[in-house]
Order: structure tokens, then sequence, then C-alpha cells
């Protein structure tokens, strides 16, 4: 089988690990013999380099993440390397299909394009009108192009359900793959806070800034925890220079004087991740949407407590491992984790229930075997 990958939107978080692994996957798959990949450019796939024969990868330059330039690439490059290259299937990975008449598989995992009730559009619409814009183009190029999808795949049931709903693709069209968490697999775990000298609850929300992360509510959170005197402290980690929105989110905190109860430890490498959950008791995630977050996993995987959005997808991932909270009530977010915290029983319950979920989580094997099985046809 000769394999196309279009990896060139995965250029950060976890759509790069997908888009690393499944790379992986069928770097040494014995039913392949040849391998196109293309892949932004700077962005690490050019360690697929030089790293076997049936291999070929082409970069794709940075000017085709603006968005006028990215209607080039998907209208004009990518069908142009599709058809020199010949290939029997197209594994497109990051949410645009490639507008060509041939069997191909996209991987959605745009949560927008499944959540148009959201109040982040309202949010968005009053407040950042430029991704406003960018969203909105964006989720019109996905739409215009899943016409040219054999095989649509999601990361959750939830996410199948309103996408059949949403767009009338057929539910035997839809297929969610199942997920993994990577770096879990080769990195220590972290232990719970032995010796902890005082009676501070430290939550920490490892995440980027994105508007639909809901970073905005942590202020009022913050004015909960500091007007109330409770022993809360949540720790983000962005960096003020990454983009708009962490800028101004974290110049705020400093204008409110929030930023003894909202710590900002600033981006956090990977190899770093374990020590960091070493240092804090549970999970802090009000997000607003998802299509999947790993975040849920790892934190179950270092054993710490799960804080989250009462959300669809929130419940399928976490079933009965986290406390639930309304993302946009801070008092309700704040008596949540009180409440946990009061009951240790309880506690030591829905942590030791996550790590059955981890447990019982895929590989990134498990997910390619999947591929070959449901989508390619080669089992």
């Amino acid at each position: 089988m000769k394999l196309f990958i279009n990896a060139h939107n995965l250029r950060f978080g976890g759509g790069k690990t997908v888009g690393f692994n499944i790379i992986n996957y069928y770097l040494r798959h014995p039913d392949v013999a040849e391998l196109l990949i293309v892949a932004p450019a700077g962005c690490g796939y050019e360690r697929f380099v030089g790293d076997n024969d049936k291999v070929k990868v082409k970069f794709l330059h940075k000017v085709f993440n603006i968005s006028v330039f990215k209607i080039l690439s998907n209208y004009v490059v990518l069908p142009l390397y599709v058809l020199l290259a010949k290939p029997d299937f197209i594994l497109s990975l990051g949410n645009v299909a490639i507008p060509l008449r041939k069997p191909q598989f996209l991987l959605v995992h745009q949560p927008y394009l499944a959540y148009p009730e959201s109040i982040i559009w309202k949010r968005l619409q009053d407040n950042d009108k430029k991704f406003h814009r960018y969203i909105t183009n964006m989720l019109r190029l996905i739409k215009a192009n899943l016409k040219f999808v054999s095989v649509l795949g999601v990361q959750t049931n939830a996410m199948k359900q309103r996408m059949s709903k949403i767009y009338n693709i057929p539910e035997n069209k839809i297929v969610v793959v199942p997920n993994a968490v990577s770096f879990t697999s080769g990195q220590q775990r972290a232990d719970s806070m032995k010796g902890k000298n005082d009676n501070i609850i430290r939550l920490l929300y490892l995440s980027k800034y994105y508007p639909h992360k809901n970073f905005e509510v942590l202020y009022e959170v913050g004015k909960e925890i500091r007007e109330r005197n409770l022993p809360i402290k949540i720790s983000v980690t962005l960096n003020a220079d990454e983009n708009e929105g962490s800028r101004i989110f974290l110049q705020h905190l400093i204008e409110m004087e929030l930023d003894k109860v909202i710590v900002n430890k600033g981006n956090v490498k990977l190899e770093a991740v374990p020590a960091v959950y070493a240092s804090h008791d549970g999970l802090m995630m009000p997000t607003l949407l998802e299509s999947y977050s790993g975040s849920y996993i790892e934190a179950m995987y270092f054993k710490k407590a799960v804080f989250t959005s009462d959300m669809d997808f929130a419940h399928e991932v976490c079933q009965d491992a986290a406390w639930y909270f309304n993302p946009v009530d801070a008092k309700n977010i704040v008596d949540t984790v009180l409440k946990a915290f009061e009951n240790p029983a309880e506690m030591e319950k829905r942590i030791n229930r996550g790590q059955e979920l981890v447990h019982a989580s895929s590989t990134w094997n498990d997910i390619g075997k999947f591929i070959d099985t449901e989508i390619l046809n080669l089992a």
C-alpha cells in the first residue's frame, strides 16, 4: 500500500502528538510500501527525514499557516502532491480534507464545529472579533471539504452524535478513534504530595491560552477564594508573549491583584510535566469546548483529583472519576473543590477510579491497529 499522511495542520499540542505517533506506527508497518508525509516546517517532523527508505517528507513553509495561503495549500499544493504520489489512501489528520475524489480518512479535533450553541460564540463576537473571523473562516473551509471524506474520525461519541446531526453525515461514516496519552509510558509517575507542610489546596490548569479554555472565569474564582480567605491556589501555565489572549489574561491578574491566588508557572516542557503534577493536588479545567483532552487522562495517571466542566465531552472521558461544576459559576467551582477535599474517602475512590480508566485506555499501537481494521481494511 502507498499511504499519504497529511499532517500539515498539526503544528503543536495534542495535534502534533497525534501526527508523530501515527507516523511512527506506519513507519514500521509491513503493509505500507511507500509513505509520503506533508508536514509543517520547523515543527519537529524533520526527525522523519532519512529515517526509512520508504518515507518521503514534504515540508510546507510557515507562510502556509496564514489564512489566505492555507487556501492555496489546501486547494493547490496538497492536491498536487497527492496526484504526483498516487497513493492508495489518504490519512488527513488535521481537520481539513484534501479536495480530491480519492479514499480519504479525516480526523476532526476542532470542537467549534460541533458546539454551535456554546456561549463561546457570543464571547468571541463581543470580545475577540479577530479570532471570531479566523475560526468562522476555518470552519467554512472544513465544512466545504467534508464531501471529499470517505470516513470521518472523531475522538468521542458525543462528537460523533453532534457531527452526524449537525452535518447530516450517516453515523456509519463516522468512527470514534481511540485515544492515548503519549508521554506517560516513558515518564516517571508523580507521587502524591507526601510531606506537605501546609493545608493549601493546589490545583493546576495545564494548558495554553485559547478562548474556549475559559481562563477568564478564573478572575471570579480568584475573587471568591480571596474574599472567603480560602486555602486554594490555582496554577496556570502561560507565557505572556505567546499570544494576545495570554498577555491580556496575565496582565489582568496583576491589575486585579489576583496573581497570588492564580499563579502563573509559565509554559511547562514535556519532561517537566511529572514534577509539576507532583507539586499539585489536582487538575482544574473549566473549559467550554473540547473534542477530547489528554489532560484528563494525564491527571488520572498521576493520581490527581480532576475538577472540570459539567459538559458531555468531560463526562464521556472522565465518567465517575471526576468532580463536575458549572464552568461559568465561580461560586459553584469553588464549592465543588471544597466539598471534594472535605471527603477524603470519596477523593480516594475517584482517584482509584481514574487509575482504572488509565489502565483501560488505548496505546498508540492499539490506535494504529484500529485504523488498519476500521479504515484501511488491512486486517
